[in-house]
């Protein structure tokens, strides 16, 4: 999932940071030549990528931690028809 397939609520910072982000990169492609468009379509084509895999490894990095506290929380726990 990317940050644009979510729905923002209005006027929220999120919401204007994005369209911010627009505006000022359709500014900069109306300065830009066709090979510096290209080259600019293909540095955002990466940057997207890696801020993908950087959120993928976010989300598994507080997903393992939330699982590990979870697990601290139950051992502690007398649960029934739990042998040890």
């Amino acid at each position: 999932m990317r940050s644009t397939d979510r729905n923002f609520v209005p006027n929220s910072k999120v919401n204007k940071l994005l369209n911010s982000v627009g505006k000022n990169e359709q500014q900069l492609i109306g300065l830009l030549s066709k090979e510096e468009q290209t080259a600019f379509q293909e540095f955002k084509n990466v940057q997207d990528e890696l801020s993908g895999v950087n959120e993928y490894e976010l989300f598994t990095l507080g997903f393992r931690l939330g699982a590990w506290f979870m697990l601290e929380v139950m051992e502690g726990l007398d649960i029934p028809f739990i042998d040890e």
